[in-house]
């Protein structure tokens, strides 16, 4: 039986039926999607389910709680995260279907998604391996895909991004690392695969302002985070 792949996406600001189509399109969202809109006032909320494509919209901020509602609200076979900005390249589905049916046992696989804007973070690559604590802080979110057993583990164990990680939060970033992190601690399967599925569009990151003080804070506390016994030494490859 084909496994049919769902595009977790986060938007904001989203208005109405004709903006969300065109956020498809832009981005060559060809599979279902189901989309968690977030919106600054109540009179901007409204909801589709029409099937393959789904939007729901909240009054509320934050990348962590946009992923959270996704995963509440997942339904697909296999799963992958998205932006607004991510733009998928031609043959995504059948990329990303051949990989788990390479890997049966794996329930997490990590795919790439190219830069294209050059001052945003750099991605790196992380090759074609079984995941390590090493390898967790080259993970974005929008390379994460999951299967629908995954999903249905991560209910049941109740683990979530967690909401001070990540834009909106109080730190900026993170939260994909922190949340591959608690897959990896309670013995998930998960591989990295050196395949591009898409790249992030060239626009300007709504956080990432440069290598400052306030990148390194943030940074230092997802190490404290992940690690609270070992995060200096974590610090330590920043310093160097």
């Amino acid at each position: 039986m084909d496994k049919e792949i769902e595009v977790l996406l986060s938007v904001m600001k989203t208005k109405n039926e004709e903006e969300y189509k065109k956020i498809l399109q832009q981005n060559n969202i060809k599979s279902n999607v189901i989309a968690i809109n977030q919106v600054e006032k109540e009179t901007d909320i409204f909801n589709i389910k029409n099937g393959r494509q789904k939007i729901l919209s909240y009054k509320e901020k934050g990348a962590s709680r946009s992923r959270n509602r996704l995963i509440e609200n997942a339904q697909g076979d296999i799963c992958i995260f998205a932006d607004d900005d991510t733009k998928y390249v031609e043959n995504y589905e059948k990329i990303i279907k051949t990989e788990f049916q390479n890997k049966p046992y794996a329930d997490v696989i990590i795919f790439h998604i190219e830069n294209e804007y050059k001052k945003r973070e750099k991605i790196k690559k992380i090759g074609n391996k079984k995941l390590n604590i090493l390898d967790i802080m080259k993970v974005r979110t929008s390379e994460i895909a999951l299967t629908k057993n995954a999903i249905e583990k991560i209910r049941k164990m109740n683990i979530k991004f967690d909401c001070n990680f990540g834009p909106e939060g109080i730190f900026l970033k993170g939260e994909e690392t922190v949340f591959i992190y608690t897959l990896l601690k309670n013995e998930f399967e998960i591989y990295s695969v050196k395949k591009k599925i898409g790249l992030v569009h060239d626009t300007q990151s709504t956080w990432f302002t440069g290598y400052n003080k306030k990148y390194l804070y943030d940074q230092g506390a997802i190490f404290y985070k992940i690690n609270p016994k070992w995060y200096k030494l974590l610090n330590l490859q920043y310093v160097i």
